[in-house]
């Protein structure tokens, strides 16, 4: 249980399933999720996206983020080690893992909800494989939101990188276990 806004919430995750691939339509539609994530988002990408994740053929674990059990967006992790071009370029080692996520729903954001969904998530699903010692991620540098709810989360900046064929930078940002055991609320 989280108090956000002066309010108890409990977030919690459930297993993205194909039944979810029209919220995540919604989600990959909206303006403020489509500038960050640039997908295609119908239904064939999906499923070629999300339903390798979901069968457990692909090494990410794809979860639906729920607010009070209502559906407000989608969260993955998984094991730098699986994707090791990507895993140098924002220097991250076969011990950490990696952090992706949106808040789809507009109305929920800009109510703190970033860093409490990131908390909660880290805690209950990512440290508790003891073959994780930190977890890293790269937002891009222009998505002030993100960083910040990374930042608030506990997270550092630790570098600023520009991935091979994009045009944008990202700000790299990593939390280590031990970090966050120590700074849990």
């Amino acid at each position: 249980m989280e108090i956000i806004g002066g309010q108890q919430s409990v977030i919690s995750f459930r297993a993205l399933g194909r039944s979810d691939f029209p919220l995540l339509q919604k989600w990959l539609a909206a303006p403020h999720v489509a500038v960050w994530w640039n997908e295609r988002f119908d239904l064939a990408s999906l499923e070629a996206k999300y339903g390798p994740a979901i069968d457990g053929s692909e090494p990410i674990h794809v979860y639906v983020i729920q607010r009070d059990g209502i559906p407000i967006g989608w969260i993955q992790w998984y094991r730098w080690r699986d994707f090791p071009e990507h895993a140098i370029q924002v220097g991250a080692d076969g011990m950490s893992a990696g952090i992706d996520l949106a808040i789809g729903e507009v109305e929920m954001t800009g109510r703190g909800l970033g860093p409490a969904v990131i908390r909660e998530f880290v805690t209950h699903f990512i440290f508790t494989n003891r073959d994780v010692g930190a977890i890293v991620a790269d937002p891009s540098a222009s998505n002030e939101r993100s960083v910040s709810a990374f930042r608030k989360a506990g997270f550092n900046i630790v570098d600023a990188v520009r991935l091979v064929d994009e045009d944008f930078h990202r700000r790299v940002v990593r939390l280590d276990c031990r970090e966050s055991k120590n700074s849990s609320p």
